[in-house]
């Protein structure tokens, strides 16, 4: 009887473990098919990229017609809030984002996206005056 008991445990025990076998794979199978649908996406966002990319490199928004690429540049957006004597905040309804998205801009750990880089473009070519007015709007 108790070798019977002894075999059951044993049995219970390799169970166990084979369960926390497929749960540890199952959990790397999501984790690298997450990996995969992100380099996929990558993969594809870069492609249109590299042909328009043919004429300059690094460009990170299309090319103004008969102009230069855009290239993005945190100083470049701090300055010109400093110089519009705006805070983040005022900053950040003018570009319609978040006041976090402008300090993570300005210190250089995330850039825009290519949807919000149109509009950085338009805020770094604006006057003070035109700013203080789409404020205020």
């Amino acid at each position: 009887m108790s070798s019977l008991r002894k075999t059951a445990t044993n049995q219970r025990s390799e169970i166990a473990t084979l369960k926390r076998d497929v749960k540890d794979l199952a959990g790397q199978v999501r984790s690298l098919t997450k990996a995969l649908k992100k380099a996929v996406a990558a993969a594809a966002r870069q492609q249109p990229r590299k042909q328009s990319d043919d004429s300059s490199s690094g460009a990170q928004a299309p090319a103004k017609p008969g102009g230069r690429a855009f290239v993005f540049s945190h100083e470049a957006l701090v300055a010109k809030r400093q110089a519009f004597h705006m805070t983040q905040k005022e900053m950040a309804h003018l570009l319609g984002v978040s006041a976090l998205s402008v300090y993570k801009w300005e210190t250089g750990k995330v850039t825009p996206r290519e949807a919000q880089l149109v509009r950085v473009r338009e805020v770094l070519g604006m006057g003070v005056r035109e700013a203080r007015r789409q404020i205020a709007e």
